[in-house]
Formats: structure tokens, sequence, C-alpha cells
């Protein structure tokens, strides 16, 4: 008799604990959108830290308190945030030498989110072209691509742009944004379009290749 008793007791036990289960909500389906950055310079510190570590930002839907950000299935030391984004350090060694990673999210319930790619480039390369620029060319002190905060943007397209790469205005360095290894953006301070002429553009890129340079036309 008091082997069943300790057999009923057990198995009402299971049934509670599996009842419990069931009760807890599962959690929403994670996705990742968005790398910040994407692509990195080997050997190249990003998003620097204190104590000169490198971070990576992933930006998505879901990313609840306790996810962990993953490069080649290898789990990082991971923040949270709002649930829209999570960061992490990337140890120095994951981006020594140059290659691809695959970048995925593992949620505190053990599934996984889509992946993305995040690359470690070259230092070197061939040097900057430039194919478009957006625009090309604008009246005298008149803004153009006028942004939120009331500044000029210059846009512009190419091949074989490295992060930190800078867009040149008459050989001065411009406030340069990296969208890709083809996309460029940067502000144009009124200044240097106050008065009708034609300006160089280039683009040097950090290992000190120089595009060959394109006409900014300033109207009078």
């Amino acid at each position: 008799m008091r082997k069943s008793c300790g057999l009923f007791v057990l198995a009402a036990l299971l049934t509670s604990c599996v009842s419990e289960k069931e009760k807890s909500p599962a959690l929403p389906e994670a996705r990742i959108d968005r790398l910040v950055p994407d692509k990195v310079v080997v050997g190249t510190q990003f998003q620097p830290q204190p104590g000169g570590a490198s971070a990576l930002s992933v930006l998505g839907q879901n990313l609840v308190k306790g996810s962990r950000i993953k490069l080649n299935g290898m789990a990082l030391e991971t923040a949270s945030s709002d649930g829209t984004s999570l960061a992490a350090i990337v140890p120095a060694e994951l981006y020594a030498k140059e290659g691809s990673f695959i970048v995925t999210v593992e949620t505190p319930d053990g599934r996984s989110t889509n992946s993305l790619a995040w690359m470690v480039l070259p230092k070197t390369g061939p040097a900057p072209i430039i194919n478009t620029m957006h625009p090309d060319s604008t009246p005298a002190a008149q803004g153009f691509n006028v942004q939120p905060n009331g500044v000029s943007a210059l846009g512009m397209t190419g091949v074989n742009f490295l992060p930190g790469a800078v867009i040149l205005f008459n050989d001065k360095a411009l406030d340069t944004s990296f969208g890709d290894t083809d996309k460029l953006g940067a502000v144009v301070p009124p200044e240097l379009f106050a008065k009708a002429g034609k300006v160089k553009v280039t683009v040097k890129n950090p290992d000190g290749k120089v595009s060959a340079p394109r006409e900014f036309t300033v109207t009078p």
C-alpha cells in the first residue's frame, strides 16, 4: 500500500508539472532584420566599447530578454534592450581574418531566428570607383536631399567601398556614412555649395586608395 501511495503522489506531481508547463505562454516568434555593422574590416575595431572591445548590434522583433546572439553557432555575451534590439561583444579573434559569418539569435525557449550574413572584409582591395552621385548638381546656397536635422546630404553608388571610406569635396573630408560596398552617403556643409563653381568629388578608402574624380556642379 505504501508503494502504491508513493506512485500516486509521484503521478500527481508529474501531472501538476505538465499542467504548469502547458499554462506557460509561448514566446512570440523572433526575427532579425538588420545587423549594425553588417560589414567590418579585418582587425579593425567597430562600435568601440570601454576597454577596447567591439560590439555588434542586431535589430529585429520580439528579441526578448535572455536571447543570445550567435556567430556561426557560437553564443556571444549579449545584452537586450526593448525587444527590438540586442548587442553583443565580438571577440577580436572572430574578425582577425576575412570571412563570412552566419548570425542568428537564440531565444530563451531554445528557438533560433532567421539568419543574416556578417562579413569581415580585407584591409585593402581595388581602388574605389564612383558610379553615380545623387544629386550631381545644385543651385548655389540651395539645400539638397535635406535631412530631418536640416543638413544637406549626398548619396553615392559605386564599387569597392570599404567601411571607413570617406567622400572628399575638393579634398575636404565629409562626414561619411558607409551603407555597403556599393553605397555611401555624406553630409555636405553649406559653405561647400555657397557659390557657383565646379567641385571635385573623390572617395578615399581606409587603405589610402582614392577613386578617380567626378564633378559636382554648383550653378548660379
